[in-house]
């Protein structure tokens, strides 16, 4: 086994581009994962929301708060990605 890195594809940083469902994966999986998502993204919306003080002030660094809301458009970004398979197999 080599040693060497592979060079970084900046193009694979994209969720669009990164994300290809498992080709065994059914719609009762990508429910689950679209649970589990929406969850982390609420737990991230209120760890959010803890960095200001009485709802105004900034409790903590900028940097912070920017991290968690781009986690949160990341997690969201993904939820829509995952949402059509989650409905594939439903009948309406």
């Amino acid at each position: 086994m080599s040693n060497s890195k592979k060079p970084y594809n900046l193009a694979l940083g994209c969720i669009e581009s990164f994300y290809i469902p498992h080709p065994e994966a059914d719609y009762a999986n990508a429910q689950d994962v679209v649970y589990s998502m929406v969850s982390s993204a609420k737990n991230i919306s209120i760890a959010t929301w803890s960095c200001f003080k009485d709802g105004r002030e900034l409790a903590v660094k900028g940097e912070v708060v920017a991290d968690l809301i781009y986690e949160l458009q990341t997690k969201l970004e993904m939820i829509e990605k995952i949402l059509p398979l989650a409905f594939q197999g439903e009948e309406v």
